[in-house]
């Protein structure tokens, strides 16, 4: 199974959109299953249910730093780096769906107890969050191969 289909899957099973990017995405950086669920636990509904930032996004630019991120010692190149990293996986979310925002990509108002009801009662999170996790994994995808490549050859040189 690739790691798009299983954060459709882990959606489907109740995980929220961040959770659902980072498992599948991130596993290999936590010491348990638990612990990419938990990092991940207030970033569904757009931040805390507020319809901010979709957790897809969040929980892709969270495996981005895993994978490309940096620590307060290194270099302004990495900074650089996971910055022009982070910024095309956005572009390109937000090209393909026209908003990085949940309230906007769900058309309901999740900040209020009211507008997340209505979102649930008219299917909103069943019928267009999959094709934002799907869409979410499979840029994540194409940017990890695409940088995972140039990252080895920067280090090893080319061939």
């Amino acid at each position: 199974m690739n790691k798009a289909d299983e954060a459709a899957q882990l959606f489907a099973k109740g995980s929220n959109c961040a959770q659902s990017i980072l498992f599948p995405f991130g596993r290999q950086f936590f010491r348990g299953d638990v612990s990419a669920f938990r990092l991940a636990s207030a970033f569904g509904g757009g931040i805390a249910s507020r319809g901010e930032i979709c957790g897809a996004v969040s929980g892709s630019l969270m495996v981005i730093g895993l994978h490309f991120g940096y620590s307060p010692a290194d270099e302004v190149s990495a900074k650089a780096e996971v910055r022009q990293i982070s910024n095309e996986f956005l572009q390109a979310f937000e090209q393909r769906f026209g908003d990085l925002h949940c309230c906007k990509l769900l058309q309901h108002d999740l900040s209020t107890a009211e507008g997340r009801e209505e979102a649930k009662l008219s299917g909103a999170f069943q019928s267009v969050c999959p094709a934002l996790i799907e869409g979410a994994a499979t840029i994540l995808e194409e940017i990890l191969l695409k940088y995972s490549a140039a990252t080895r050859q920067r280090i090893t040189g080319p061939g």
